[in-house]
């Protein structure tokens, strides 16, 4: 998972050189923020995983920790330390999505906007299309993904994958002071909350929740993200202003996304992203479309494909 991460933070970088494409991105790391000193004791196996794949990290007291977010002055009795990661990057990604389509479709690519996918049509071991509610698409090749929704699609034609849905939540909240935001993102380890600054906005989200496919919003989770984002920046954003969402998170059990080729002649998948689907969808993408293509893949893909569940 770190090895397929880090790859696509390279070709995100390489992406906005090509294309000069903006989604409020921010470049300054990230920050794990650790309340107790045995939070800060325990992040020795973190760190040999960050060694082993040659990750930049720094381990920060509180005088280091305030050097990249100094909004953290007025709270920094807290928290006894921190893990940053500098060559962490976040963004928006809503707009990030918006600006690559526009980009694909000026290079010819079609979306099918309003078209549901019924199901795979499979003949002989083979693809022959999809059937969506708009007629049969045919292919040469196909790439499924679709998240936490692939499982059952695949289950119809006999392809089992250990991918289920994770609830999430996010609050958006504007800030009042920019002195007093976040400067990237930082993460609460005691609440496993994130808050990563977006143009003039603070995101807010995390939390887990195990209830199928509901969307349904939950009012407690809210409290959770608002404590969090005020107990942080108790200055920085209007939390009274904030809009409140939900998503399903398409998890596997050892935590790394399923992709490759399937037993099915012509279907490949990219799915099972957990939370983690845009910091490695650029890396995911440019590794299918070369591995799809027939092109050398730049990182291994040994570990990545459905044969690790055989």
């Amino acid at each position: 998972m770190v090895r397929l991460a880090e790859y696509s933070r390279d070709c995100m970088v390489q992406l906005r050189a090509d294309t000069g494409i903006r989604y409020d991105e921010r470049t300054q790391g990230t920050l794990q923020l650790f309340r107790t000193q045995k939070q800060l004791d325990g992040i020795g196996k973190d760190v040999e995983i960050l060694q082993q794949y040659k990750v930049p990290y720094q381990v920060l007291d509180r005088a280091g920790y305030l050097q990249y977010e100094p909004a953290l002055a007025d709270v920094q009795d807290k928290f006894v330390g921190a893990l940053r990661l500098p060559g962490d990057e976040t963004g928006d990604c809503f707009i990030f999505t918006n600006e690559i389509a526009k980009l694909a479709q000026g290079m010819g690519a079609q979306f099918k906007f309003n078209t549901s996918i019924e199901r795979l049509v499979v003949e002989g071991g083979k693809l022959q299309g999809v059937q969506t509610s708009q007629g049969l698409v045919k292919a040469d090749v196909t790439l499924l993904a679709l998240g936490s929704y692939s499982t059952a699609m695949l289950q119809a034609v006999g392809v089992r994958i250990p991918v289920y849905p994770v609830k999430g939540f996010s609050i958006t909240v504007p800030i009042s002071n920019a002195a007093k935001a976040p400067e990237s993102t930082i993460m609460d380890e005691t609440h496993k909350v994130a808050v990563t600054r977006l143009g003039d906005r603070i995101r807010v989200g995390g939390t887990a929740q195990l209830s199928g496919f509901d969307l349904r919003l939950d009012a407690g989770r809210r409290k959770t993200l608002e404590f969090v984002v005020t107990d942080l920046f108790p200055q920085g954003g209007d939390v009274a202003q904030a809009s409140f969402w939900t998503g399903l998170r398409p998890m596997t059990p050892d935590g790394t996304p399923i992709l490759g080729p399937t037993a099915i002649q012509g279907l490949w998948l990219a799915t099972g992203h957990g939370t983690l689907g845009w910091t490695m969808a650029a890396g995911t993408g440019r590794l299918m479309a070369d591995w799809m293509g027939g092109r050398k893949a730049e990182i291994e893909t040994e570990g990545l494909t459905i044969e690790r569940y055989r």
